[in-house]
């Protein structure tokens, strides 16, 4: 009589074998074996980038899949520490959304992330910003059109399809205060 050790049991036909001469073996889910976390990630030294070398979001940062989707820098600081960070964002001192090495991870809250982004000067501001009607060089041009006399900030607001307070605070480097 043969054991359940003569079968493959990580191949179909083996479990499937297996199954035929009495053994309880549960049938494999459908889809890919899951990928070692680890073997995604391009480990060079410890201060450089390790960076993810699987899927990656619109954002840029990986994302893993073993029982559920993970972030991967995230999954990287839990494994590395043994310990659950939900609720906490894990901060990346690198700047680099790809990098997995813990040692460039910070555990913080939302207010920190943001905190750190303005410090780094990494805000969408001017153009950047998705609600921007007005460009730098209108800004500019505005600017030394009100410089010069003769316009008001409700004349130069209609000239550039903006309401006077868009206009005002362009041109008293409220907003716009970058150029």
């Amino acid at each position: 009589m043969k054991s359940i050790e003569n079968f493959d049991l990580s191949s179909r036909m083996g479990r499937y074998q297996a199954r035929k001469h009495g053994f309880d073996v549960p049938k494999q889910k459908s889809g890919c074996k899951p990928v070692e976390f680890w073997s995604l990630v391009d480990k060079k030294t410890e201060s450089e980038c390790w960076n993810w070398l699987g899927v990656v979001n619109k954002w840029g940062y990986g994302r893993y899949h073993n029982n559920g989707s993970h972030m991967a820098h995230r999954y990287a600081y839990e494994l590395e520490h043994g310990i659950s960070i939900k609720g906490f964002i894990a901060m990346h001192k690198c700047d680099n959304p790809k990098c997995c090495n813990f040692k460039h991870l910070e555990i913080g809250t939302h207010a920190d992330n943001q905190y750190d982004k303005v410090n780094k000067n990494r805000q969408a501001k001017g153009e950047k910003s998705g609600a921007s009607i007005l460009t730098e060089l209108k800004v500019l041009q505005a600017r030394e059109k009100y410089n010069n006399g003769g316009y008001t900030y409700k004349q130069l607001a209609e000239e550039f399809g903006v309401c006077k307070d868009t206009m005002q605070k362009a041109i008293r480097k409220i907003n716009w205060s970058h150029i």
